[in-house]
């Protein structure tokens, strides 16, 4: 190898901390950019470097245990919980300064009364899946950053026409962008629970201060209820480390390889507890979705490649503990849940980014239901949704940014003829859609395997959520699709205003989401399916959920599939036809014609949202309970098992 280990995991948490650093001193436009696209392409090569040396091969444990380490990482957990304290003071947040303080007194106590007893062998590792992480992190996290440099600039002239004397917040706006990519790798190369915890709580505070960018009253508003949902996950992973503490084990691989029986299970249900909030499963989803009113790189960064990504590690992590017993039962059923009643409520939405909203809660859902079921086929169709889900989910929610600077909406109903006005945007975007729900691309076989792997375990009601929640998801990716294809009239092409640096990252996660499509049998082969059988639990399993020669078949299709959108994209010469108006046509250029009644009327498209039987307001209460009831009966079974009780 090039680099020793512990130097790769070095360079990947200090770049993007010193990009934070300078980017909160740099204030210049110019400035900012070389910051920006010079740490971005250097974090990039440092993970591509990585997985060059570690994502097909042996697992790596290393330690780099000094006692200082511990007592600067208690330090950040006290200075976060002491911020997020006075911002509740300050807003007069009562729930979260509670939660703050409990917080703080649980991981004070943990750290000076269990850990310094707690022997711990191997703090950091590698493996297939952190690598997996850690180039979701690098590539897909630091493209985003690179788009915000446009889309912020655009955000800061819009804010200034408001209003004049508004402070320019984007140095603070980058540092964080980047200071939550450094969590994010320690999350997924931490071993020690008690370093990941402080990592954690990194990307809570960061995500809370993004949320609240703004500074609106919705912006503060849904920023606090982020931080008391994920609070909640905060609080249950520091009761599952004085739990781990007092039994004397704090390393993940340890605690995976033991199960989740007897005295383990209550804390693994706890860790599992901290990560379905943070993937904001049901009934926790309302965090996410009042992420919407911060910028879009924020919420690309949070639906794609952070924040929630870091939810479904910890759980897919966890899943050789889980199956057939209460706390697999508990997950599935949650996962399973989300993925139905969440895919329903994006039907009846008519704004985009509560539809991607909706349907990332709703693919977490389906990743946290393989993970709770435990096999090594359903772990297999988690990481590919995993990884499918990060880049379509980017490039849609990047595009869906654009259009909105450019037609001035993020309502699907307003992307009328947006292959006229914006046809490269349109094409990306019609790619990115396509990648959700189509095959030959690889959400949809990954759903494939999901499928082949439930009827395996023969679990029948997992098979029903998974059946209903796919044919509603294909109902609401279709329509909005139909709103693309579609193209009438002459209207002017705005694409001319798109900045360099969007399109830059839009064009790298469509190159993303068809080289992971046409590599997808090799990924399979040379690095998921070695990564699950290096498991002692998995061993001796012989793991073939599709075989090689069929994802083949289904990657050359994909290239045929892409060859046959770029020659469509190149046919720029189309005869213009006159509209069948359904009556006298009236004005061509308008769309009007006289109807049965001889009104002039304008011709027009628009969806069906089914709003009276898949509304938030009938639905959401509907899934609260049944997951709430899960969750309940899951942590209460999972007590009683430390007594020796069992399912």
């Amino acid at each position: 190898m090039f680099f020793e280990p512990i130097i790769l995991i070095g360079l990947l948490l200090l770049l993007p901390l010193l990009a934070a650093g300078l980017l909160l001193v740099v204030r210049g436009n110019g400035g900012r950019k070389v910051v920006v696209i010079s740490f971005g392409i250097l974090i990039m090569l440092a993970t591509v470097l990585l997985a060059a040396g570690y994502l097909v091969g042996d697992r790596w444990q290393g330690s780099f245990h000094y006692p200082i380490i511990n007592y600067c990482l208690l330090a950040v957990d006290v200075i976060i919980g002491v911020y997020v304290l006075g911002k509740s003071i300050k807003h007069k947040k009562v729930l979260a300064g509670a939660l703050a303080v409990a917080q703080m007194a649980g991981i004070i106590a943990f750290e000076f009364l269990i850990a310094p007893s707690v022997n711990i062998a191997n703090d950091l590792y590698i493996d297939g899946l952190s690598v997996i992480m850690a180039l979701v992190i690098g590539i897909i996290g630091s493209g985003i950053c690179i788009y915000a440099l446009g889309y912020m600039k655009e955000h800061e002239c819009h804010a200034r026409e408001k209003d004049p004397n508004c402070k320019d917040r984007r140095p603070t706006f980058f540092a964080l962008m980047f200071l939550f990519l450094t969590a994010m790798f320690a999350i997924v190369f931490a071993n020690n629970l008690a370093w990941m915890f402080c990592a954690w709580e990194i990307t809570t505070v960061c995500s809370f201060a993004l949320i609240g960018y703004t500074r609106t009253d919705e912006a503060i508003n849904n920023s606090f209820r982020q931080i008391v949902m994920n609070q909640l996950g905060g609080l249950a992973f520091v009761i599952a480390l004085i739990l781990l503490g007092l039994q004397g084990v704090l390393e993940l691989d340890v605690i995976i390889a033991h199960g989740s029986l007897g005295l383990l299970g209550l804390p693994i249900m706890l860790l599992a507890f901290a990560g379905i909030t943070k993937a904001a499963q049901v009934p926790f989803q309302s965090w996410l979705l009042g992420a919407m009113v911060a910028p879009t790189p924020t919420s690309a960064l949070l639906h794609s490649s952070t924040m929630v990504k870091a939810g479904v590690f910890m759980v897919i992590k966890l899943a050789p503990a889980f199956g057939w017993n209460v706390n697999g039962i508990a997950i599935m059923l949650i996962g399973g849940f989300t993925f139905l009643f969440c895919s329903a409520i994006a039907i009846s939405q008519p704004n985009a980014k509560r539809v991607l909203a909706y349907s990332t809660v709703a693919n977490l859902g389906l990743i946290v239901a393989c993970a709770g079921v435990g096999t090594p086929e359903a772990v297999w169709a988690a990481i590919f949704l995993l990884i499918f889900h990060a880049v379509a989910k980017s490039l849609l929610f990047l595009c869906v940014g654009t259009a909105e600077h450019n037609i001035g909406s993020r309502d699907i109903e307003e992307m009328d003829n947006l292959f006229v006005r914006m046809p490269k945007l349109a094409l990306l975007m019609a790619l990115g859609i396509l990648t959700m729900f189509i095959a030959p691309f690889g959400m949809l076989i990954s759903k494939w395997a999901t499928i082949v792997s439930l009827v395996e375990t023969n679990n029948a009601v997992l098979l029903i959520l998974l059946a209903f929640g796919s044919a509603v998801t294909f109902m609401f990716w279709a329509k909005w699709l139909g709103k693309l294809l579609a193209v009438a009239g002459n209207q002017t092409n705005v694409e001319t205003k798109v900045n360099g640096s969007e399109w830059s990252t839009i064009g790298l996660m469509a190159l993303l989401v068809v080289g992971l499509s046409v590599g997808f049998p090799f990924i399979s082969q040379w690095v998921v399916v070695p990564y699950l059988l290096s498991n002692p639990q998995w061993a001796s399993t012989s793991l073939e959920v599709i075989s090689f020669d069929n994802l083949l078949i289904m990657a050359i299709i994909v290239v045929a599939v892409v060859l046959s959108f770029l020659i469509f994209a190149r046919s720029t010469k189309n005869r213009t036809a006159p509209i069948y108006l359904s009556g006298v046509g009236v004005d061509f250029e308008k769309r009007t014609y006289l109807s049965s009644l001889s009104v002039e009327t304008q011709a027009s498209q628009r969806n069906w949202y089914m709003s009276g039987w898949f509304s938030e307001e009938s639905m959401t209460p509907l899934a609260n309970t049944c997951c709430i009831t899960v969750i309940t009966f899951g942590l209460v079974l999972s007590t009683l098992s430390i007594w020796g009780w069992s399912l």
